[in-house]
């Protein structure tokens, strides 16, 4: 690690390793802050389309039509910041039960995000935000993956990021008792009150970081924290909001702001950045759920017009949280007969909601390509 690299201003101090070699401890997380005119102006911006985001989440009749879709969206670009190549049609062919149609070997950790959110939601109502808590996503991010020797333990030796050895890491992370030592403090301050929540958020995103506390996997859950804070302080009570976007579109600022406030201190240029993508990624999610919902809306009128089955307009929705199926699927899906589940998929079929996609007899899917097309969105997840 370049100690040169770290100023005057840096937000820690330099230590040293068991072996010898240069780390960096964080100082504790800050509790207040001076922002530049430039990041309270984000803030409010980004303040009001979270706001946005959220009253679309609440007048939905059913919430899970827009939850299933923008948390894969989440997990597939979350996963890809730290290298893996799934696609979103890889983790729908994967639900699917269609292996065949699966393209990277990655799937797993990607399916392993949506398991953990979904696990930190729920146990928000029993368990507060805490060390035990970030244990539990980890082990059920790591179950099973690659790096997942220890899920859910936190690390006994020294890790690094980038390089090949500490020496010639870009960042070292705090050795255990001191990484311990700032732990504690962010979960002190995961309760406290004393920073806007925005940018309380983006402050335990680069604290956390800046601790590094796993072996692997720090990066996903540090993402999964910041919408499961979210959720916890009622600002985004559903995971409408794929941050993890807007990362993996501008990696290199990702980066270099997390490190730039280690070795600088420069709170207000990483919040600026955080909230610039808070603000856009919301304005981006309202979007696409006023695209999922208005293609809804079009296909229950058709169907409405076609005095199609109960079960077709099931489908349908069921659509919008995998748009991939077969019979098989449809049967398990609306508990019905294999027969019923074919007769199902051809009137949509019939109607240009559902396309066959493998140019098989047997063993045939069926894909929603206009809900895919808006699914896979400008970032080709």
């Amino acid at each position: 690690m370049d100690t040169a690299s770290f100023t005057q201003g840096a937000w820690g101090e330099l230590t040293r390793t068991l072996d010898g070699d240069p780390a960096f401890v964080p100082f504790p997380a800050p509790r207040t802050l001076e922002l530049s005119a430039g990041a309270i102006g984000l803030l409010d911006e980004a303040s009001h389309g979270l706001g946005l985001l959220a009253g679309i989440g609440r007048r939905l009749p059913n919430p899970h039509l827009l939850i299933a879709p923008y948390l894969r969206r989440e997990a597939v670009l979350s996963s890809r910041i730290e290298g893996t190549q799934t696609s979103l049609s890889d983790v729908y062919a994967s639900e699917a039960d269609q292996l065949s149609l699966i393209a990277a070997p990655d799937v797993a950790e990607v399916r392993n995000y949506v398991s953990a959110y979904e696990h930190g939601l729920e146990r928000l109502a029993t368990l507060p935000l805490s060390i035990r808590f970030l244990q539990e996503l980890h082990e059920r991010l790591l179950a099973g993956v690659r790096g997942g020797v220890r899920p859910g333990r936190l690390r006994t030796s020294q890790n690094w990021i980038g390089g090949a050895t500490a020496r010639d890491a870009v960042y070292v992370p705090p050795p255990g008792e001191q990484m311990r030592e700032r732990l504690d403090d962010l979960e002190r301050f995961l309760h406290e009150r004393t920073l806007p929540p925005l940018v309380q958020a983006g402050v335990i995103h680069c604290q956390f970081e800046a601790i590094h506390p796993f072996d692997d996997g720090n990066g996903r859950v540090g993402r999964l924290l910041v919408l499961l804070f979210l959720a916890d302080r009622g600002l985004l009570p559903q995971p409408l909001l794929y941050l993890s976007a807007f990362f993996e579109r501008t990696r290199g600022a990702y980066y270099d702001g997390l490190l730039r406030v280690s070795t600088h201190g420069d709170w207000d240029s990483w919040l600026r950045y955080f909230l610039e993508g808070v603000r856009a990624q919301a304005h981006e999610s309202a979007e696409l759920g006023e695209r999922l919902l208005g293609l809804q809306s079009r296909y229950r009128e058709l169907l409405q017009r076609d005095r199609a089955t109960a079960n077709a307009f099931a489908l349908v929705d069921k659509l919008f949280e995998n748009p991939i199926v077969s019979a098989a699927t449809v049967a398990r899906q609306l508990g019905v007969s294999a027969p019923t589940a074919r007769a199902t998929i051809r009137a949509l079929e019939e109607r240009g909601i559902l396309r066959e996609i493998t140019g098989r007899r047997w063993g045939m899917v069926f894909r929603a390509e206009e809900i895919f097309d808006v699914l896979q969105g400008s970032e080709g997840a």
